[in-house]
């Protein structure tokens, strides 16, 4: 049976200004084939600009919300990536922050967890859901 699915990004971390924020979906049928595919981007700066301090405007930054048409599985990924790296080398100041991942397949989550995310290197995950069990 086909659902929606609804991909949900979201994190408390007063910084995350400093990253770009990607994320890809391949909606596939039960046969296994694509039936669609859609993406959606907060995009803050070009990668290599080190900000010093967020730029006006981006106060709904820190949560991205991505739905499906309706399909049988989805394949996802999650890109954060930054373009203002932390001024100081200094590990113990930048501690990995965490970003919220929930996935819904109409109203039932199938997917909820904290990801840690290196503040140097940014993340990609890949979601394949629902899983099989």
């Amino acid at each position: 049976m086909d659902k929606k699915f609804t991909i949900s990004l979201q994190s408390r971390y007063a910084e995350l200004w400093r990253y770009n924020i990607v994320v890809t979906c391949g909606c596939f049928d039960e046969a296994g084939e694509r039936i669609n595919f859609l993406s959606k981007e907060n995009f803050v700066a070009a990668v290599g600009s080190n900000l010093d301090a967020a730029p006006e405007g981006i106060e709904s930054h820190n949560k991205l919300v991505l739905t499906t048409s309706p399909c049988a599985n989805i394949v996802a990924y999650i890109y954060l990536i930054p373009h203002s790296l932390p001024p100081t080398r200094d590990v113990e100041e930048y501690a990995p922050f965490d970003l919220r991942v929930k996935v819904s397949a109409d109203d039932s989550v199938i997917y909820d967890s904290n990801h840690k995310i290196n503040q140097w290197s940014g993340c990609s995950m890949e979601l394949k859901l629902p899983q099989v069990k």
